[in-house]
């Protein structure tokens, strides 16, 4: 927990799903950037909410990555990792369940021409 609260918006060491202690510093979401970035500088990888996958049908939508309600090691509700996937009814509205906008850098653009 000490480690994770540093990287990730989790549960915590509190009593599930009555005492957050918010060890992280947030009950519910955070805000983006709130945590360190990781090794490749992303942020935001795993835990606040569960970001919406392409994929699956209606019924069973495909979610990833954990949520602020997850554990880091899934001694209660899902264990909150990048690998992890569930599925959700597709018109599930809930504060742990959401979606990421990614802005790619910009590129430099090089022009070759041949005549």
């Amino acid at each position: 927990t000490d480690a994770a609260k540093e990287y990730a918006n989790l549960w915590g060491d509190g009593d599930f799903p009555w005492d957050n202690k918010a060890e992280d510093g947030w009950r519910a979401t955070s805000p983006v950037k709130t945590f360190k970035p990781n090794l490749f500088g992303l942020y935001d990888m795993t835990g606040n909410v569960w970001e919406w996958q392409r994929g699956g049908k209606h019924k069973k939508r495909i979610v990833r990555g954990g949520s602020y309600v997850d554990s880091l090691d899934g001694n209660f509700n899902h264990a909150a990792t990048l690998g992890v996937r569930a599925t959700l009814h597709g018109t599930t509205t809930t504060g742990n369940v959401g979606f990421r906008c990614v802005k790619s850098p910009k590129r430099k653009e090089e022009f070759h021409w041949v005549y």
